[in-house]
């Protein structure tokens, strides 16, 4: 029976040291998402990573807010022109539509009950969304440099 605990144990003990992120160190947040830190412009925004279709479906729905300086940064399958709803959300929030490095385009303040989709102003494949206001809060335009690691 010890020899069976042990094996469990060192089993799980694999797994957690080959699940990815893991392995190389890489933070999470609270909802099991990779954290980044995003450059907007000169502003650092620190930005959870939705890739997995789960993930770019629920995206910040659902939660009850989002701290200043945070965010989640949506790594999109292809350069396209992306569509995003509110659905599920309890709060405003801007959108950067991100595409070569450089801030394509922005919603700004979008309230959580907003009906319909919000299109990208031009093929993007990256979007980040932040707290409702922090555009305007931080002089962020169309065109300044969006960066992370």
């Amino acid at each position: 029976m010890k020899a069976i605990k042990i094996v469990a144990a060192l089993g799980l003990l694999v797994l957690l040291c080959l699940s990815p992120g893991m392995a190389a160190g890489e933070k999470l947040s609270a909802d099991g998402n990779p954290l980044v830190r995003v450059m907007v412009g000169k502003v650092p925004v620190q930005a959870e990573v939705a890739q997995t279709p789960e993930k770019l479906f629920l995206g910040l729905g659902y939660r009850q807010n989002l701290p200043e300086g945070r965010g989640m940064l949506f790594l999109m399958p292809g350069v396209e022109t992306q569509n995003f709803c509110m659905r599920g959300m309890k709060f405003s929030i801007d959108i950067i539509w991100i595409v070569g490095g450089k801030i394509a385009g922005l919603e700004k303040n979008v309230p959580p009950q907003f009906p319909g989709s919000l299109c990208s102003p031009q093929p993007v494949n990256y979007v980040l969304e932040v707290p409702g206001g922090f555009c305007d809060r931080n002089g962020i335009r169309v065109g300044d440099a969006v960066s992370w690691q």
